[in-house]
C-alpha cells in the first residue's frame, strides 16, 4: 500500500507542513493550525485511496535543529574570561 507522510516543522517564522519532502502551504502561526492544513490535506490523499502518516513534534523538539546544535556546543566549549573576549591581554 502506498503511503504518503505529512510532517510538521519549526520553520523561522512558524510552522510549515511539508508532504513527502515537499513544502505544502503556507506558514503557520501554531502547531496547531499547521496541523489542521496537514489534516486538510492528508483528506485528499486518503479519498485517493492512499494511506496517510502525520507526524507533529512534541515541545523538545520545537527548537530548530541549529538551536539544539548551538545549545550543545555552547554547554561543551570552553568559556572565556570577559578580558580574552574584549582582545586585551
Amino acid at each position: 500500500m502506498e503511503r504518503s507522510v505529512f510532517e510538521i516543522v519549526k520553520a523561522p517564522l512558524g510552522w510549515s507542513v511539508f508532504a513527502d519532502n515537499v513544502k505544502i502551504g503556507g506558514v503557520y502561526d501554531s502547531r496547531g493550525a499547521a496541523l489542521e492544513a496537514a489534516a486538510l490535506a492528508a483528506s485528499y490523499t486518503i479519498s485517493d485511496g492512499v494511506g496517510v502518516q502525520i507526524n507533529v513534534p512534541g515541545a523538545e523538539e520545537e527548537k530548530p535543529r541549529w538551536a539544539v546544535a548551538f545549545d550543545i556546543a555552547s554547554s561543551i566549549l570552553p568559556t572565556r574570561s570577559g578580558r580574552e573576549r574584549s582582545g586585551s591581554r
